[in-house]
């Protein structure tokens, strides 16, 4: 028998529900009603559902935002019933961890194939989404292209860094000045200085303090 936690804050529809899937006979049980997220949490700690079924409807909460953290409560494979029609929503459900999705508009026979599917360990999702969500992860594996910028702020070196650092905060100095306070003669510091404009692709000090305004968090 495959036990079953709804969770659905409209009570005619939880109802309606329950007696769908328990006029299959033995083959299921709904095991608790939760219609709100404190319900849900509390019948989790007294039941082990195989499945879950959510409504992201709930009143006063986002059941989006719920299912990473109902899986991380409980081995339960979980189901979203909507009757929201935007894919992005659907593949929102399935990223979180959601196995399947299933439309209100859906034939009611779906609803106990979907079950006993995803409590299989199959998915209940058709091929248009299985194709968007793959995309979605196969974008976010792809490595961000490193800009020309941040290419330029990699190159420098740790003497290089403070003596930006140094150089910026000291605007009203020398480079003798700026120097001694590094330890470093000044011919050493010029140095470093034709390094860093090769480097950043400046000219002159006026042009590394702009860099330096806006690179700031980059730097420090």
């Amino acid at each position: 028998m495959i036990t079953v936690l709804l969770i659905d804050s409209h009570q005619i529809t939880s109802m309606g529900l329950k007696h769908l899937i328990e006029a299959a006979g033995n083959l299921f049980k709904v095991c608790a009603i939760a219609h709100s997220e404190n319900e849900a949490w509390g019948y989790l700690e007294t039941h082990s559902p195989d499945v879950i079924i959510l409504e992201p409807d709930l009143d006063g909460g986002d059941g989006f935002d719920l299912i990473p953290r109902l899986l991380q409560k409980t081995t339960a494979r979980l189901i979203v019933l909507t009757a929201l029609k935007d894919p992005a929503s659907h593949d929102r459900a399935i990223v979180a961890g959601a196995r399947g999705i299933l439309r209100k508009s859906d034939p009611h026979e779906n609803l106990l194939k979907a079950i006993t599917k995803i409590h299989e360990g199959e998915l209940w999702i058709n091929r248009d989404a299985t194709s968007r969500i793959l995309m979605q992860i196969a974008q976010a594996n792809i490595p961000k292209k490193i800009n020309t910028e941040e290419k330029r702020l990699g190159s420098l070196t740790a003497k290089e860094l403070t003596a930006i650092n140094k150089i910026q905060k000291s605007s009203e100095k020398t480079l003798k000045e700026i120097a001694t306070s590094l330890h470093i003669s000044e011919h050493t510091l010029r140095n470093h200085l034709a390094s860093i404009y090769q480097k950043l692709g400046v000219r002159n000090r006026l042009e590394l303090y702009v860099f330096c305004n806006k690179h700031h968090k980059e730097l420090v």
